[in-house]
């Protein structure tokens, strides 16, 4: 799949001319035999549940889901028995056409926009069918200025669409990055860890490394390295027979009287009372 910024490179120098936009009510248990799908479309489903099949590749409907059409593709659909699939949808041609060193250039846009065909699920689904409201109201009104105003509109909700993309990808790509520092922190426990050296690692900045970390893991950095620390001290505890000092060291504390102070805030014992319990006979 191209990039966010590839998409928005191409379609900014597009041209859309918008065919029909509609809302439209697909009976529950009803099935759509394969037929060839001949022009550009989006559909949006509003709610209700199904599926579409798209060049052999089945994807399920659910409310939120955006389902990108190119020209060829073959297409059949199933609603389920329980209740009727709402969507919106868009049917559009398009053309590049931008300037280049001082020169028009025309020329038809082809399949440029088959690696985006099948399923998309927007990470701010009202924003998006605010969108496609939006284009289909527009359409709705056949004065010049409406039409005119139905195609910014429709340019709207490709920029809302590529925003969406852009979010995901950085998404994955932080997720990846947050997850590479989770193994970071277990493999060195013991050492001094700052918020700061992680965003770093992750090549994020601390603000939004903090908020995604919290969002995958339930915690923020500080308490998962603690709590991470705190499990650990828990298994020395329990099967090495150190010394407390040698075992604060080992989890990361070189005091052993504020890792006493920690242990006990997170367990509610301290290390002495929870290594007696565990190992009494």
């Amino acid at each position: 799949m191209p990039s966010a910024i590839q998409v928005a490179d191409h379609l900014h120098k597009s041209v859309f001319s918008v065919l029909f936009a509609g809302r439209t009510i697909l009976p529950a248990g009803t099935y759509q035999a394969p037929y060839l799908h001949k022009i550009h479309s989006l559909h949006y489903v509003v709610r209700g549940s199904g599926y579409y099949v798209m060049n052999n590749v089945k994807y399920a409907l659910q409310a939120g889901a955006i389902l990108v059409f190119v020209p060829e593709t073959t297409f059949e659909w199933s609603i389920s028995e329980k209740e009727d699939v709402e969507i919106y949808h868009i049917r559009f041609d398009y053309r590049m056409c931008y300037t280049e060193k001082s020169e028009w250039i025309t020329k038809s846009a082809d399949s440029w926009l088959a690696p985006l065909r099948g399923l998309m699920t927007p990470i701010r689904p009202a924003e998006v069918q605010r969108g496609f409201d939006h284009v289909f109201r527009l359409w709705k009104d056949y004065d010049p200025l409406s039409q005119y105003r139905c195609s910014l509109a429709f340019r709207e909700l490709w920029l809302s669409l590529i925003e969406n993309l852009y979010d995901q990808q950085c998404s994955t790509d932080a997720d990846s990055a947050i997850q590479y520092t989770c193994g970071y922190i277990a493999d060195h426990v013991h050492s001094a860890l700052t918020v700061e050296q992680l965003a770093r690692l992750a090549g994020l900045s601390t603000g939004y490394y903090s908020r995604q970390f919290k969002r995958l893991t339930g915690f923020a950095p500080k308490d998962y390295i603690i709590r991470l620390r705190i499990a650990r001290a828990k298994e020395l505890l329990e099967q090495s027979g150190l010394a407390l000092t040698d075992i604060s060291k080992l989890v990361g504390y070189e005091d052993e009287f504020y890792f006493s102070r920690v242990f006990k805030r997170i367990t509610g014992m301290t290390p002495s009372s929870y290594a007696k319990q565990v190992l009494k006979p």
